[in-house]
C-alpha cells in the first residue's frame, strides 16, 4: 500500500478575493507607517504625526480586518486641532460646541490608539518570540517601538487631563453626539471594557459609556 498523497485544498475565489484585498490593505497600511514616521522625524516633538503614526502601526496589526480605525476615525485623527488649543488660551476664549465635539473626538482616537499601540509595545517586551510569530514589522518601524513606549507613558496622562477638562463642558444635545460619533472611529468595540483588556481603566470615566445621556 502506498503512502496516501495529501490532497491540495483548492482556493476559491472568493477566498482569493479576500486574501488580495487584505494583502492591498497591508501594502497601504506599511506604505502609511512609513510616511508618517518620516513626517514624525523631521520634527519629534509634533504630536500631530505621532498620533497618525500610532494609528497606522494599529492598522498595520489588523490590516486582515480592513484595519483598526474606521475610515471616519482616520479622518478625525487628520484634523489639525492645534488652533482649537490656541484659541483656548487666549483670555475668555471658549470654543463651539460643535469646535468643541471635533476637538475631543481627536483627542480621544488620539488617546485610545496610543493605549493599544502601548498595549502591543508591552506585548512585544513580555513575549519577543510570540510576538514575532504573530507579527513582522519592517525593521525601521520596529526600532521605534522602545521610544513610542516612553514618549506614551508620557503623553497618555496628559491627554486624559485635558479631556477630563474639557469633556464636561459638552452640552447634553453635543454631548450625544460625541458619544454617538466615538463609536464610529474604530471597526471594533474599544470603548467596552469587556471588549478590551488593555489599560481599560485609563479611559477617562466621562467617555466609558454612551448610556449615559438620555
Amino acid at each position: 500500500m502506498t503512502d496516501a498523497v495529501p490532497t491540495k485544498v483548492p482556493v476559491s475565489t472568493l477566498d482569493k478575493e479576500m486574501l488580495d484585498k487584505a494583502n492591498v490593505k497591508k501594502e497601504q497600511f506599511t506604505s502609511d507607517m512609513v510616511k508618517y514616521k518620516i513626517i514624525l522625524d523631521e520634527d519629534k516633538t509634533n504630536d500631530y504625526p505621532f498620533f497618525l503614526y500610532m494609528a497606522s502601526i494599529m492598522n498595520y496589526i489588523e490590516y486582515h480586518n480592513g484595519g483598526c480605525l474606521t475610515e471616519w476615525g482616520m479622518k478625525s485623527l487628520e484634523i489639525d486641532i492645534s488652533h482649537y488649543f490656541k484659541i483656548l488660551q487666549t483670555k475668555d476664549a471658549v470654543l463651539s460646541q460643535k469646535d468643541l465635539v471635533r476637538m475631543l473626538l481627536n483627542l480621544l482616537n488620539s488617546y485610545a490608539v496610543s493605549i493599544l499601540t502601548l498595549g502591543l509595545v508591552e506585548f512585544r517586551k513580555e513575549d519577543p518570540v510570540k510576538f514575532q510569530e504573530l507579527n513582522t514589522f519592517p525593521t525601521t518601524i520596529e526600532e521605534d517601538f522602545d521610544l513610542i513606549a516612553e514618549r506614551l507613558e508620557i503623553i497618555l496622562p496628559k491627554l486624559k487631563a485635558v479631556l477630563d477638562t474639557y469633556t464636561p463642558l459638552l452640552e447634553t444635545k453635543y454631548k450625544r453626539v460625541f458619544l454617538e460619533e466615538k463609536t464610529k472611529g474604530f471597526y471594533k468595540s474599544i470603548f467596552d471594557p469587556n471588549a478590551l483588556k488593555i489599560r481599560t481603566n485609563q479611559f477617562p470615566s466621562e467617555l466609558s459609556s454612551a448610556k449615559e445621556c438620555k
